[in-house]
Parts: C-alpha cells; sequence; structure tokens
C-alpha cells in the first residue's frame, strides 16, 4: 500500500466542543509545518500556544486530535524549527498526509474570504469544512484538482522523463498532468502522454492515488503499457524523455511518493514474473 491506512483516522463530523488536552496544532507557512523536535516532525500541543485563534479542525491520527492554524512568525524560535512538507514525505505517509491537510485548508480558508460572485466577505461553516456567501446561498469548498500520473512500461523497460522545472536536479520522473474539464481519467491519461511524449497507450490499470499539496491535488496513479509511436517531446514541458531498463534506472523520486511507488511496483512485478518463468 501506498499509505498505511490504519494510521489515518480521519473524524468526518464536527470537532468537538471543547478541544482535547492532547490536541496538536499545525502552523502552516506555505509549504512548511512548525516541528517542536530536532529530529523529527512534530507540531506543539494546542493549549500550549497561547495566542491560536479559531484553529481548523482536521480530525485524528493514531487517535491524537490535529488542528491546523496559519503561521506567525514568532513561533519561530530557538526551540522550533520549520520543515518542508516533501521533507515529511519521506519521514512518514501518515504525518505527510495530516501535514497536507492543514496546508491545503489554511490556503483554501486565505484565498476563499471573499465571494466571487458578489464580492462580499464569505462566512466560515464549523460543522463541516465550507465558506458560505450568504446573500448568494453559495458554498465554498476546499478547492481539489484532479490530476494522473502514469508509468509508462514496455516489457522490462519504463518511460522516464525530466520535465522543464526539474532539469537541473537530475531527477526522471513519470509523467503527470492537470485533467480537463469533460474528461475522464482514462481519457486524461492517453491525453496527456500523447501530448506530452506523442506514444499511444493501452491496457490502462488504476493503481493507487495520493495527496499532493503543491498546492492541492490528488494524484490518480496508472500503469499503461505501450501501444505505438516514437519519443516526440513537448519543449515547453519536457527536456528529456527515454526508456530506462529497469536495471538501470536514472534518479528518480523516492518510493514514498506515488511516481516512485508506481516504478517500484512495476519492477517488482517483473522480478515476480522472471522467477515464475525460470
Amino acid at each position: 500500500m501506498l499509505y498505511d491506512i490504519e494510521q489515518l483516522d480521519w473524524a468526518l463530523n464536527a470537532p468537538p466542543e471543547q478541544i482535547p488536552a492532547k490536541a496538536r496544532l499545525i502552523q502552516v507557512r506555505g509549504h512548511e509545518v512548525l516541528s517542536v523536535l530536532p529530529d523529527r516532525w512534530q507540531p506543539p500541543v494546542l493549549v500550549e500556544v497561547a495566542d491560536a485563534e479559531d484553529p481548523i479542525w482536521l480530525g485524528k491520527v493514531g487517535g491524537i486530535p490535529y488542528y491546523a492554524t496559519a503561521f506567525r512568525d514568532h513561533w519561530l524560535t530557538e526551540q522550533t524549527r520549520l520543515v518542508n512538507l516533501r521533507d515529511l514525505l519521506v519521514e512518514s505517509e501518515s504525518a505527510f498526509a495530516v501535514a497536507s491537510r492543514a496546508a491545503q485548508l489554511v490556503t483554501w480558508l486565505r484565498q476563499h474570504q471573499y465571494c466571487g460572485q458578489c464580492g462580499r466577505p464569505t462566512t466560515r461553516a464549523y460543522e463541516e469544512h465550507y465558506l458560505a456567501c450568504e446573500p448568494c446561498r453559495l458554498r465554498f469548498y476546499p478547492r481539489i484538482q484532479p490530476c494522473i500520473i502514469v508509468l509508462v512500461v514496455r516489457g522490462d523497460e519504463v518511460l522516464l522523463a525530466q520535465g522543464v522545472r526539474h532539469q537541473h536536479t537530475g531527477y526522471y520522473s513519470t509523467l503527470a498532468g492537470f485533467m480537463e474539464v469533460g474528461e475522464s481519467v482514462e481519457q486524461a491519461v492517453h491525453r496527456e502522454v500523447f501530448e506530452e511524449v506523442g506514444l499511444q497507450l493501452k491496457n490502462l490499470r488504476y493503481m493507487s492515488s495520493q495527496t499532493w499539496p503543491f498546492p492541492n491535488q490528488l494524484m490518480l496513479g496508472f500503469i499503461a503499457e505501450y501501444d505505438s509511436g516514437d519519443i516526440v517531446i513537448e519543449p515547453n514541458e519536457i527536456v528529456d524523455a527515454r526508456w530506462w531498463p529497469l536495471d538501470q534506472l536514472p534518479k528518480r523520486p523516492p518510493s514514498a511518493s506515488i511516481s516512485g511507488w508506481l516504478v517500484d511496483t512495476y519492477r517488482k512485478e517483473r522480478q515476480s514474473k522472471g522467477k515464475q518463468a525460470r
């Protein structure tokens, strides 16, 4: 499993009437969160943060209640530090999940303070996560942008590409892109791959999903077989794309990310088939 589901215990009901004594507060600054420990991420106990106003209820992880709020500069001291969400991805899937939820909800509240139709201030609801414009009778829920991410395979080879934004890092990754309005997930997989590298696909397999708070995506992961075509990159998005043998893979994202997980999963599948064929 990409996620350790047993460790994720999101409460979808309204928050407790009183903040539990052991509740922790995730303080968000962009894609960073505050930690009170030097060697691993741990947010502070909420009741110990004196000026935390109107925190956002997140749910529970491992039985511990979590809340979130926007970061304030004076909270960063010699005893605390800021941790990037990408670092949490490697440290702990559960930590990444709850911190991602916090970052996305804090961003959503900041970006939707006013109604997009009439311009009046919105009102925050507490029984569930939405902002309301009473004059327009509109509700604005947290925004989630679905994206496809796909590993294209050809026997013991996989297609990995280097995006324009990552050309100085040396990383190669799977192909990904946003879904368009009106298309299915499968249509998005075929379209994105053809647009970015000019290949046709067959035998799509949905594998797993992952929240990706950069800023608010939900990555829907697939493995798809190569059908036809030659690699023709889209130069505005892709610097290089090529077939890589599974035993000669380039620098790539860690297995804690869905991109790295797709590659590792397929490699294990091929190794298992190789053993069975002997």
